[in-house]
């Protein structure tokens, strides 16, 4: 899988309910990855959502949360420091 093309990560958006961060959606069709909510199309962008992360029980590859993490940074802002658990991430996102 190409993240930086074919993004569809599973998580969940606090307020929002589980869904995925993913490029496929009209509104991050400039690679900027948006939050769908699995109850519907809409997407959610940087202002709408105060938290996003990985899904507990899920599996994911060290790539996966890697992107979840950097991007969770991308899209809140300071707010994303107050995950628990999280850490600064080193992942530099190409093609964005």
């Amino acid at each position: 899988m190409d993240l930086t093309r074919d993004v569809d990560v599973p998580c969940m958006a606090e307020g929002v309910g589980l869904g995925k961060l993913t490029i496929k959606h009209p509104s991050g069709s400039c690679g900027q990855p948006v939050f769908v909510a699995d109850s519907t199309t809409k997407a959610y962008g940087p202002t709408e959502i105060m938290a996003i992360q990985p899904i507990e029980g899920h599996t994911y590859s060290e790539e996966q949360l890697e992107y979840i993490r950097y991007h969770g940074l991308q899209i809140h802002g300071a707010r994303a420091w107050y995950m628990d658990g999280w850490a600064p991430s080193a992942h530099v996102c190409k093609g964005h």
